[in-house]
């Protein structure tokens, strides 16, 4: 089995393991502060090239959020942790609201660089949180530990772009019908003789993406087909199954009753294992 294979396959394996967990709430439910997502506009790039970042968060408290940004030329792993603290204070790009960022890729031997992000539902002071030179504040002045905000990691490939695109979402289908980017589902239920819910009704979801593998060659120029998938998040329901391969990205969804009277948030995911990520949003109303 070649290299490339083995890669796909763990990438696969890896986000499947995340969506099977034993905690009460799957991961596909967000629940608290998430960084969902972060999107490069060129996913591979070569020194003195521009690159555009945007990162994909969501807090269901609805919190100021501070971001801090930081770039690793020659990280000691793929982890958000390692990036963040080999850098300094002063070495981030620090502001409230800061979804997006610009970089000019600069000289590395390393063959990447990684582009450090950092959520905080509050202030980013100067600090040390665990060997991240940084410390996050929330309203009250109470300083965070590191389980409660959020950190990630975005590799830029520093080589000869290739062909690689973002995977492309054409669309988005709810129960065989689609799903504009536009409209709110109202959800339905079976009611008691009360009038009160008693059970939600099954949807599918189903999302295509018939773009997202592309055909490419490796460094050896051998031909090589991009393997992806699509992880689905929500703020309430249970999905049947969050990951998905991108040609068979279906799965059933249902509300449950502690979604009632509210609205439910939807984030359709594809990633791509040559770091191409692109992600759509949808809406539904509980009743």
């Amino acid at each position: 089995m070649n290299a490339r294979l083995i890669e796909a396959l763990s990438l696969v394996l890896a986000l499947f393991a995340a969506a099977c967990s034993d905690d009460f709430d799957p991961s596909s439910r967000v629940s608290e502060l998430r960084l969902l997502a972060v999107q490069a506009d060129h996913p591979f790039a070569l020194p003195g090239d521009d690159v555009h970042l945007t990162a994909l968060a969501f807090d269901p408290e609805a919190r100021p959020l501070t971001w801090a940004w930081g770039v690793c030329l020659e990280p000691s792993s793929s982890v958000a942790l390692d990036c963040l603290r080999a850098l300094s204070f002063d070495a981030l790009t620090i502001a409230p609201d800061r979804t997006e960022h610009d970089l000019v890729v600069p000289e590395t031997d390393a063959g990447y660089v990684g582009v450090a992000v950092v959520v905080c539902p509050g202030e980013i002071v100067r600090g040390d949180t665990q060997g991240v030179p940084l410390a996050c504040v929330d309203v009250d002045g109470v300083r965070l530990p590191l389980s409660e905000f959020e950190l990630g990691l975005k590799r830029i490939n520093v080589r000869e772009p290739s062909e690689n695109e973002n995977p492309a979402i054409a669309e988005v289908l709810w129960d065989g019908a689609p799903w504009p980017e536009d409209e709110i589902k109202l959800d339905a239920c079976e009611r008691t003789k009360n009038g009160a819910c008693d059970a939600w009704t099954e949807h599918t979801v189903e999302v295509r993406a018939p773009g997202a593998s592309e055909q490419s060659v490796d460094r050896d120029r051998n031909p090589v087909t991009e393997q992806a998938v699509v992880q689905m998040y929500a703020t309430g329901g249970e999905f049947e199954d969050d990951v998905r391969l991108v040609d068979t990205a279906k799965t059933t969804w249902r509300a449950r009753r502690e979604d009632a009277g509210g609205m439910i948030t939807f984030w359709f995911v594809v990633r791509d294992d040559r770091g191409g990520v692109s992600w759509v949003t949808r809406r539904i109303s509980i009743p």
